[in-house]
C-alpha cells in the first residue's frame, strides 16, 4: 500500500484534530511548506542536474497517538531520517522513505542504477541523509524566514527497521515536546519519475503557539 493510500486513509481520523487549527492557520502551515519545497526542489535539482520538482498537497494535525497508525503493514522495512529542532523553536523532524523510493533517489543522486544499490550501502545512506538536510534545512530556512526566529536543526540519523518499530521510536522521541504532529505530505518528482516521501514535524505546543504569534495568526486564525 502506498504511503498516499496511507494517508487518505487518515481523513476521517485528522477531521475532529483539524478544528483546533483553523482553516488560515492550516494554510499559513502549507504556505511555508510549499516555499520551502520550491526552494529544495532548487537544491536537488542543481545537486543532480536534473529537473526536481517537489510540492506541499496536505498538511494535516493529528494526535501522537494515532502516528502508529500512519503507515500498515508494522513488519515491513522503512527509513526514517530523524532531526532535532533547537533554538528559538524546539521539536524534531522526522523523513520516511519506502526502500524503492530511497533507492530511486539515491539512484539519481549517486548516478548509479537503483538495482545495484545496497540498503545498508554507506554511499546510498548517506544520500538519503544529504536530500534529508536539503528538505528540511529548505523547510526550516522558509520558516525561519517568514517568522524571523532564529531555528536550528541538528545533523540528521538515520536507520533502516521495520515500521511498527520505527513509529514506536517516533511516539517516544516526540512525547516529551507535543501531544500532536503536523503531518506535511511530500510527493518529489524527479526526472518525471514520481516518489512520496512522508515529512512529520513535531514543533512544541510552545513553539506552535509563538509561530503563530509572530506570523500574526491568532489562535481563532484571525489576524
Amino acid at each position: 500500500m502506498s504511503v498516499r493510500t496511507e494517508l487518505t486513509q487518515l481523513t476521517e481520523l485528522t477531521k475532529s484534530m483539524n478544528k483546533r487549527l483553523s482553516l488560515l492557520q492550516l494554510d499559513v502551515l502549507k504556505e511555508v511548506g510549499t516555499i520551502g519545497a520550491g526552494r529544495a526542489a532548487t537544491a536537488l535539482s542543481d545537486l543532480i542536474a536534473k529537473k526536481v520538482e517537489i510540492t506541499v498537497p496536505e498538511v494535516k494535525l493529528i494526535p501522537i497517538e494515532n502516528v502508529s497508525n500512519l503507515l500498515e503493514k508494522r513488519d515491513t522495512l522503512f527509513f526514517v531520517i530523524d532531526m532535532e529542532i533547537t533554538g528559538e523553536v524546539s521539536g524534531r523532524i522526522f523523513l520516511l522513505f519506502s526502500p524503492d523510493n530511497a533507492k530511486i533517489l539515491a539512484e539519481n543522486l549517486l548516478g548509479k542504477p537503483k538495482e545495484s544499490l545496497d540498503l545498508r550501502d554507506e554511499l546510498l545512506q548517506s544520500s538519503l541523509k544529504e536530500s534529508a538536510n536539503i528538505l528540511s534545512g529548505s523547510y526550516v530556512s522558509a520558516l525561519a524566514d517568514m517568522t524571523n526566529l532564529n531555528i536550528l536543526i541538528s545533523s540528521p540519523s538515520l536507520a533502516i527497521d521495520m515500521v511498527g518499530a520505527i513509529l514506536d521510536f517516533i511516539f517516544i522521541q516526540i512525547a516529551q515536546y507535543t501531544e500532536e504532529a503536523l503531518i506535511i505530505k511530500t510527493n518529489i518528482k524527479v526526472s518525471d519519475v514520481d516518489l512520496e516521501g512522508l515529512f512529520l514535524f513535531f514543533p512544541s505546543t510552545e513553539s506552535l503557539t509563538k509561530i503563530f504569534a509572530t506570523l500574526g495568526v491568532n489562535e481563532q486564525g484571525g489576524q
